[in-house]
């Protein structure tokens, strides 16, 4: 008969003895070393875990199960590559309560460090299922985990972190644009992991980022598709030529371009040359320009309105409305009776003529268009009549003497210049 028997858990447990308890880990009933384990769970003494490590090289899974879970309710850095590796125990059941313990106890401590070390040791393992808990952590309110979590993603290689990335990337960015403040690290980290992942097998991925309510997601999306050689390209960045934004369609018809892709002489052709904003190219895609044409009309400045007006002169269009943009198209091709006829909504088109337009002679038109719709301007178009008299002698017969004569003359009958007092032209 032994003199001593197995140890006492209940009553180490009740004396929170744990140096019994970590004895009673290496006994050899394994009933007694998992009831040791679950006891020093509580506990959660510092002392203990090295032992509790070692229990996980146990020939028993039950006694691994109960270590991994000791550990789990310990918590801290130094028990996540422990469990992190005991994530590919060869007992499921074993790996099923280290999955728990590693991904909703250690990557949600309270201690960034925790969180940080166990997102790194993941992507170490290339841990398959740690993709959800990762995209999660890449939110983090901890830069550093961030940073981990993105690098871990990149190493386990899953394009299910696209979509992801993507987003965190186009945060970055627009937080860079509209504050000059972001997180570089984050930045650059996730710029590398999307260089990794986005393969061919990440088509489906980027398509779905194409859908994303933000533009700034959809056109980081396009760069990237931009960048893989593959057929099904083409079909995602042309179908990216109608995204409601200006630059995603520019980005995409780059894309394009850089792909050595030609259009047709069709609406999709003049899709594509509208968003590299080449409005002849336009044009010669033939009337379904003209939407186009006009929708950019608005969102231009005044070089390429004239642009714009030359292509809608070149498919044939006319207006049929008498509003603003008629205005533009026929001062533009100085019809200034036709911009008298629209009236009020033609002094915009008539302005823009007398700031920019370098021909004076197209200047004085709109001036006097403008007076004969009761918006008469001041100087130098006070006295249209008289601007009228003297480019007439400007562009008449006569030598420079002549014609400096006869200005000196139409002035001094207008009141408007006194020879005697030394005044000159």
């Amino acid at each position: 008969m032994p003199l001593f028997g197995p140890p006492n858990i209940p009553q180490l447990e009740a004396k929170r003895d744990v140096q019994g308890l970590i004895k009673a880990l290496a006994y050899k009933d394994a009933a007694i070393r998992i009831a040791a384990a679950d006891a020093l769970a509580p506990l959660k003494d510092p002392l203990a875990v090295d032992p509790l490590v070692v229990l996980l090289k146990d020939g028993n899974a039950k006694v691994r199960r109960a270590s991994v879970a000791a550990l789990a309710a310990r918590g801290g850095a130094r028990v996540v590559e422990p469990l992190v590796s005991a994530l590919q125990d060869s007992d499921p059941d074993v790996g099923s309560v280290a999955a728990k313990a590693v991904y909703r106890r250690l990557m949600t401590d309270p201690d960034g460090e925790t969180r940080r070390t166990t997102a790194a040791a993941l992507g170490r393992v290339r841990a398959a299922d740690a993709v959800e808990p990762l995209v999660k952590a890449i939110m983090d309110s901890d830069e550093g985990v961030r940073v981990a979590a993105i690098r871990a993603l990149q190493a386990i290689g899953q394009v299910q972190a696209v979509v992801p990335l993507i987003i965190v990337l186009a945060h970055e960015q627009v937080r860079q644009k509209a504050t000059g403040h972001s997180s570089l690290a984050v930045e650059l980290a996730a710029s590398q992991a999307l260089d990794v992942l986005c393969g061919p097998p990440a088509l489906g991925q980027l398509q779905t980022a194409l859908a994303h309510d933000e533009a700034d997601v959809r056109e980081t999306a396009v760069k990237r598709l931009a960048k893989i050689a593959a057929p099904e390209v083409a079909e995602s960045l042309q179908a990216a030529l109608n995204d409601k934004d200006p630059v995603i369609r520019r980005t995409a018809a780059r894309g394009l371009a850089e792909m050595g892709w030609l259009p047709q002489a069709n609406e999709l052709g003049a899709r594509y040359w509208a968003a590299l904003r080449d409005w002849r190219r336009c044009a010669d895609c033939g009337r379904a320009a003209i939407p186009l044409l006009l929708t950019s009309f608005d969102t231009v400045d005044a070089l390429e309105r004239n642009d714009i007006l030359e292509a809608l002169g070149q498919v044939g269009w006319t207006p049929e409305e008498p509003n603003a943009t008629a205005a533009h198209y026929w001062a533009f091709r100085g019809d200034w009776g036709r911009c008298v006829e629209i009236g009020l909504p033609a002094v915009e088109a008539l302005d823009g003529v007398l700031r920019s337009n370098p021909r004076w002679r197209q200047r004085v038109a709109a001036a006097s268009a403008l007076a004969a719709i009761e918006q008469a301007r001041s100087a130098p178009f006070a006295r249209i009549d008289l601007v009228q008299q003297a480019m007439d002698i400007v562009d008449g017969d006569g030598d420079g003497t002549f014609k400096r004569m006869s200005l000196e003359m139409m002035l001094a009958e207008a009141h408007l210049y006194d020879p005697g007092a030394g005044e000159r032209v």
